[in-house]
């Protein structure tokens, strides 16, 4: 008795605390606040801090419907060493032959680079609870009883995550960037989803999927870059891509489906 009242009381938390957070939501989404004088300054922070907020909303889903495994730490210096790959491709998004070769300049003040590196942190944490800890995982749960079925897995939660992009549209993007971007979308997802599931780090992948974006966006958003892909950065980039994709076959390759059915 004791323990159902106890389960009831958390439970009742939960509630109270996903209301609070969703009127947080709606109070940063639709209040005109003015954190700071410049209003790039402003954007960043409140955009950061809804992210945050609605994930936290789906971690506290997730945990009352007993998917608290998703948020533990496992062998993280192992771990570590599985996603280095990954993380090579997240570095390598940032131009670095054009920055050395002066075709890139930042041209924004450093506390802003750290504003927009916590804005990608809150994409990455976001996101990844989305896409990786709901949409896959619920996807896991219908096929991941044959090898095939967690490759479909992986595929249809990396097709949603790349066609979400089609959004970008209606913020201006162009049509050619559009296709682009959900194309490698699909790739870094497929990549993203075979790290989670070789480590069982829903973490790893948000920090791979906020360094992708910080270094791929950091010096276009706050800075300017003329010419970014170059003929050495165009090889460079083909190599790792290659490689990296290769592992991430080897890694899949690999997986158990033990594991995979209790995450």
């Amino acid at each position: 008795m004791a323990k159902k009242n106890s389960g009831m009381k958390t439970l009742t938390y939960q509630k109270i605390l996903i209301l609070i957070l969703i009127i947080a939501i709606i109070v940063f989404q639709f209040v005109d606040f003015h954190l700071f004088e410049n209003v790039k300054d402003t954007t960043i922070v409140t955009n950061s801090i809804i992210r945050f907020l609605g994930g936290i909303v789906f971690v506290v889903l997730l945990i009352s419907f007993d998917h608290a495994k998703l948020f533990q730490i496992k062998n993280l210096g192992k771990s570590l060493l599985i996603i280095l790959p990954a993380l090579i491709i997240s570095i390598n998004n940032f131009p670095i032959i054009a920055f050395f070769d002066g075709r890139a300049t930042l041209a924004e003040p450093g506390y802003r680079v750290f504003l927009f590196f916590i804005e990608c942190l809150s994409i990455g944490f976001f996101e990844e609870i989305i896409f990786r800890g709901i949409i896959l995982v619920l996807l896991l749960k219908k096929l991941a009883q044959t090898k095939n079925g967690v490759f479909l897995s992986i595929v249809i939660s990396s097709a949603i995550f790349g066609l979400i992009h089609v959004l970008n549209l209606f913020d201006g993007a162009s049509m050619g960037d559009t296709v682009l971007q959900i194309g490698y979308s699909f790739l870094v997802g497929m990549m993203w989803a075979v790290m989670f599931l070789k480590t069982g780090n829903l973490w790893l992948t948000m920090l791979l999927h906020a360094t992708y974006n910080f270094f791929g966006q950091v010096m276009f958003y706050l800075g300017s870059v003329d010419g970014r892909y170059d003929i050495y950065t165009i090889g460079i980039t083909t190599l790792f891509a290659v490689i990296v994709a290769g592992y991430s076959i080897i890694l899949f390759n690999k997986l158990e489906e033990k594991p995979i059915i209790n995450l």
